[in-house]
């Protein structure tokens, strides 16, 4: 199988985990209260802390994502990079200030120093932790591989978020922001990133069956319920985050 084969295989199987663990988040009980409005207030308000904590150090992820980048990928991770830090087009705005409108316009404003805070320690633990892998190569691909999974579900769920909230908690579209740019943007960088798994596997030569195996276990247990709805969903066993 030549090397284009074997990247569309790869991509398939990669997406084909991505859109499980879509369908698993849309399917699960958190997911379906807070879009139907059978959530409580403090479980509204429990969600958008944890998707701020969740993304606000995402430039420094994608920092270091750009500092390993195979050359194939390397353009399209500065770009994301760029965008994160609102720097890629006149008038953009730094992804991390998006958040914290969300939490402001949320009237959580006064929780935003805890979550900040519980971000930074998030960062620090996943630094200072023994690590699972033996090279960099592989430490490497487990945030790129969570990265791009968060793309992929935000290209299809996170309008269906922006909906509900709306909706359900009374923020204002321009509240919002954060979760209609991703709904506008990732599609695109979802494939894109993709691809860009793809050619880092390729150019640093994991085995196929290793690179999955990462890839599940970066996803393990639903990383999107676990990230975005920490209290009723138990960390695995031996999570760091």
């Amino acid at each position: 199988m030549d090397q284009t084969a074997r990247n569309h295989v790869l991509r398939t199987r990669v997406a084909a985990l991505f859109s499980a663990q879509v369908a698993a988040m849309a399917a699960a009980a958190e997911f379906q209260d807070l879009e139907a409005g059978r959530a409580s207030r403090e479980r509204y308000d429990a969600f958008l802390e944890n998707v701020a904590r969740a993304h606000l150090r995402s430039p420094q992820l994608v920092a270091f994502l750009y500092s390993i980048a195979p050359p194939p990928a390397a353009e399209s991770v500065l770009h994301n990079l760029l965008e994160e830090l609102g720097l890629e087009d006149e008038g953009d705005v730094a992804h991390p200030e998006l958040l914290r409108e969300l939490i402001v316009g949320a009237g959580l404003g006064h929780r935003l120093p805890e979550i900040e805070w519980l971000a930074k320690d998030d960062l620090r633990r996943a630094i200072v932790d023994p690590i699972l892998y033996g090279t960099l190569r592989d430490v490497g691909l487990a945030p790129l591989t969570e990265i791009v999974a968060f793309e992929f579900m935000l290209s299809r769920l996170s309008s269906r978020i922006a909906v509900a909230l709306e909706r359900h908690r009374g923020l204002a579209a321009s509240t919002l922001r954060w979760f209609t740019h991703h709904s506008e943007v990732d599609v695109a960088h979802a494939e894109q990133g993709l691809d860009g798994l793809a050619a880092y596997v390729r150019y640093y030569e994991i085995p196929d069956d290793e690179a999955l195996t990462i890839v599940e276990m970066t996803l393990r247990e639903n990383v999107f319920l676990r990230r975005y709805f920490r209290e009723s969903v138990a960390a695995p066993t031996g999570s760091r985050r």
